[in-house]
């Protein structure tokens, strides 16, 4: 316990320094890296079978354990490469489905939460987390050349760089999720939507 309760003393007070590195210089440094750290936050609400959508490289399933993680980018790790308007799964085959930090880069935002909430077993929850739009526009810049998905895709003229808390809240009661609440990590920079569906 007291270890990690150091590890989080130790990632607080150079949160600053973090932004500025890459995963691996971080866990070379003996920090936490962003990334993990979002993963962990949606870790504790994962229960029963899990999809992943907008995976990147499957870390949140490969920590989880039981899972499956789709993208549309052909990400090392990656379990399904598909078109996410369309997933190739049965109805309510998941108990839990993420989407973490993209969201804001998915442009047929609607559809996708539709074909979330029809793979998603009822009382079933999603997970999604977001930066705000400015904090979004600046991180993006700051990371840049240690973000692989900016390196390796690139951000398109219709993603957006981040989404209001306002915005997540009408996509996802939108497409008929219950919100139950969202809370805050890194330091306030990020948050995590927990939204159930409806029977």
């Amino acid at each position: 316990m007291f270890a990690k309760n150091r590890q989080a003393w130790k990632d607080g007070l150079l949160f600053p320094v973090r932004i500025l590195l890459s995963s691996d210089a971080a866990r070379k440094l003996g920090l936490t890296p962003i990334d993990d750290e979002r993963a962990a936050m949606a870790l504790r609400y994962c229960r029963g079978s899990l999809l992943d959508v907008g995976c990147g490289p499957n870390a949140l399933v490969k920590q989880y354990g039981r899972g499956v993680g789709v993208d549309v980018h052909p990400w090392h790790g990656v379990d399904v490469l598909c078109d996410t308007t369309r997933l190739p799964f049965r109805n309510d085959a998941f108990d839990t489905v993420s989407m973490l930090a993209c969201l804001n880069h998915i442009e047929a935002k609607e559809p996708v939460l539709q074909e979330t909430r029809r793979v998603l077993k009822p009382g079933g929850h999603l997970l999604v987390t977001m930066i705000g739009p400015i904090t979004g526009y600046v991180c993006h810049k700051v990371r840049y050349r240690y973000d692989p998905d900016q390196l390796e895709r690139g951000m398109h003229h219709d993603e957006q760089y981040g989404l209001s808390g306002r915005r997540v809240r009408r996509l996802l009661e939108g497409q008929g999720f219950r919100m139950e609440h969202g809370t805050s990590c890194l330091f306030g920079l990020n948050r995590l939507y927990v939204a159930r569906k409806g029977d």
